[in-house]
């Protein structure tokens, strides 16, 4: 097709709701004509409106090497898609090449701050956007910038100081208030923390079905409709209990195929996503501890709440302490630069006497340091991989839905956080009520790997086979 019959398609397909079609229309036009950056915006928002984040964030990756190096707008532009997609690393350059042009444009600046937290470098990210706000009145995203930084350098009253600030020039901002729940739940569980995370963007419920919202369920039937990803379904699912409680008939819960059979397997009556029945109410998964009334009880939830039979018996006795290994998590994830080990760290683990590594990365290649390790063939059924975390001495892993499932199995779990880690996990202790097997191994300070494996390597070194961490 030609340029313009390739424009056209697209559009068509954009105006029909067809987003993966029209971001494909997009991207053939922009090989065509690689030197216009408004096509690689106009498939990026098509990529953007299908909800594939991974997808977008390459298209900006592809798009960098064709960025005009003195079009500040679109070096902007292609920063601000990169950092919206995950990758600060590449979007944090393009800032600083505008900044640069433009040393007092307070935009760049607080996009250049953002981009360095993103980055784990929270200090330099705080000057830089405290030389935003001294160049504009009124600017409520620089607050909300400046309420992000304080939040990542652990200081929680200043961050709740700049988020009031946000508010009054700009009341009832979505983003802003679910800043304010961060803010709120990694101090603790608490109802103001679940109240303001009622302003992100919630999933909808079978056609027809009301939004339940506390009512008496005595009798009733409600789905519990899956929303964000698998590390929040095996969190959250301990509350589909609590509406049992209340009386609930039945209490339906939607989940990506891959967890049906686990979830099944544990006595939760679960649907694949997009399966869900007409049912008298309707619950997004994340809302329900704000629905429930919930505080600060979830110590008294009952822990396990997700099981699986073993298949084949007892595992086999072992001389080595078998320890499962996660060191990467989804990688649409927008802080993975943060949150993800890379090759040099695995080696380190690789040094821990006494340790039969077991690979749980799915998808992943094995670090040449880890060569050894167990490498279990792995499909996508999370119910397969429930049973093999039981045949294991311990699991270490980064924030992930496997730390979360065998935190939920009450299996012995080293948790790998990050210095400003995401508000389930707290600040501080190296425990959480959430998980009571769990162990939580923080880094000492931004970006601070090193002094985390430290701590893991004395913690795991000392762990005998079938201890608890």
């Amino acid at each position: 097709m030609t340029l313009e019959q390739l424009l056209e398609a697209g559009q068509t397909a954009l105006d029909a709701g067809r987003f993966h079609e029209a971001s494909e229309r997009f991207e053939e036009a922009w090989q065509l004509h690689r030197e216009s950056f408004a096509l690689v915006q106009v498939a990026a928002n098509a990529r953007r409106l299908a909800g594939d984040v991974l997808a977008e964030r390459q298209l900006w990756q592809r798009a960098a090497t064709t960025a005009p190096p003195g079009d500040a707008a679109g070096l902007y532009a292609l920063g601000t898609g990169l950092l919206e997609t995950g990758a600060p690393q590449e979007a944090q350059p393009c800032f600083e090449r505008v900044v640069r042009m433009l040393p007092r444009d307070a935009a760049a600046l607080g996009a250049l701050a953002s981009a360095l937290r993103a980055n784990g470098d929270p200090q330099r990210g705080w000057a830089m956007v405290q030389k935003a706000i001294g160049m504009t009145t009124a600017a409520p995203a620089l607050l909300l910038t400046a309420a992000q930084i304080r939040h990542a350098l652990g200081d929680l009253s200043g961050a709740r100081q700049w988020l009031a600030k946000a508010e009054r020039l700009r009341p009832d901002h979505a983003l802003t208030s679910v800043q304010r729940a961060f803010t709120h739940l990694i101090a603790g569980a608490c109802q103001a923390g679940w109240d303001a995370f009622e302003a992100r963007g919630l999933p909808q419920g079978p056609e027809g079905v009301p939004a339940w919202h506390g009512e008496p369920l005595a009798g009733a039937t409600i789905a519990v409709v899956m929303e964000q990803g698998l590390g929040d379904l095996f969190h959250f699912v301990r509350y589909v209990r609590r509406l049992e409680a209340r009386g609930a008939a039945r209490v339906i819960v939607e989940c990506p195929p891959s967890a049906l059979r686990l979830l099944q397997a544990s006595g939760f009556d679960a649907v694949a996503t997009g399966l869900l029945p007409r049912t008298d109410w309707y619950v997004p998964l994340l809302s329900l501890p704000h629905r429930l009334g919930s505080d600060t009880d979830v110590a008294g939830d009952v822990v396990p709440y997700l099981h699986a039979e073993m298949s084949d018996g007892a595992p086999a006795p072992h001389a080595d302490r078998r320890v499962g290994l996660v060191t990467h998590g989804n990688p649409a994830f927008l802080s993975t630069v943060l949150r993800d080990l890379d090759a040099s760290h695995a080696a380190r683990l690789a040094e821990i006497p006494g340790i039969q590594w077991v690979w749980l990365q799915m998808g992943e290649p094995i670090p040449p340091a880890l060569d050894h390790a167990e490498q279990p063939a792995l499909g996508g059924d999370w119910l397969d991989t429930a049973r093999l975390l039981q045949t294991l001495d311990a699991v270490v892993s980064v924030d992930t839905a496997v730390a979360h499932l065998a935190g939920a199995m009450q299996l012995p779990v080293f948790v790998l956080l990050p210095y400003a880690p995401d508000w389930r996990w707290g600040l501080r202790s190296d425990r959480t009520a959430w998980y009571p097997s769990a162990r939580l191994v923080r880094q000492p300070g931004p970006r601070d790997w090193a002094g985390a494996l430290d701590e893991l390597q004395r913690a795991v070194g000392a762990m005998s086979p079938r201890a608890m961490p």
